[in-house]
């Protein structure tokens, strides 16, 4: 049947395959059975070819979700100790502890994202309510006095100057 629309196709398309789902389901099953060992070599063929291709594009989308959920923590996206506002610093960090403790229990229960904080909130599968935002050497510290006590240090976020590298410096009073 010939359509004058593309449109009027595309909806074709969609109602049929909405009424048939099952029937293209067992299709593609035994397309790949049958098929199985040239569709693997292609597939292999595609992702060595295109490697460097695929690092840049996931390593950008990674980066793309990441960003979406600092922000799900913590709209201001800034650390909570020093106002470290560079978003390559920055770190999920659980207020009262317990982050491994909860990483194990995801291991355990067989959650395929159990391993990546980033991803679990993203999906909405992990609440924010007791998770903030500490740059990498707050969220050290943080670690360290949860473990040994007050340990008198403290990390001071310096804005850069322009042209200026970022610096981190810690003082320590003792």
């Amino acid at each position: 049947m010939a359509y004058k629309s593309i449109e009027k196709k595309r909806a074709y398309d969609r109602a049929y395959n909405a009424t048939h789902q099952e029937k293209i389901k067992r299709q593609h099953k035994e397309y790949y059975q049958k098929n199985r060992e040239v569709i693997i070599q292609r597939t292999t063929r595609y992702h060595l070819e295109n490697k460097e291709w695929r690092q840049k594009y996931y390593q950008q989308y990674y980066e793309k979700i990441r960003l979406e959920t600092l922000v799900k923590v913590d709209p201001a996206m800034k650390c909570a100790m020093c106002g470290c506002d560079d978003t390559r610093f920055l770190e999920v960090n659980h207020i009262k502890g317990g982050g491994k403790k909860e990483q194990r229990g995801y291991k355990e229960e067989g959650h395929k994202l159990g391993h990546n904080m980033i991803l679990l909130i993203h999906r909405g599968k992990r609440g924010t309510e007791d998770l903030n935002l500490l740059c990498r050497a707050c969220n050290s510290v943080d670690h360290l006095e949860r473990v040994y006590g007050h340990t008198g240090l403290r990390v001071v976020w310096d804005k850069p100057v322009t042209n200026t590298p970022v610096s981190l410096s810690r003082s320590n009073p003792i």
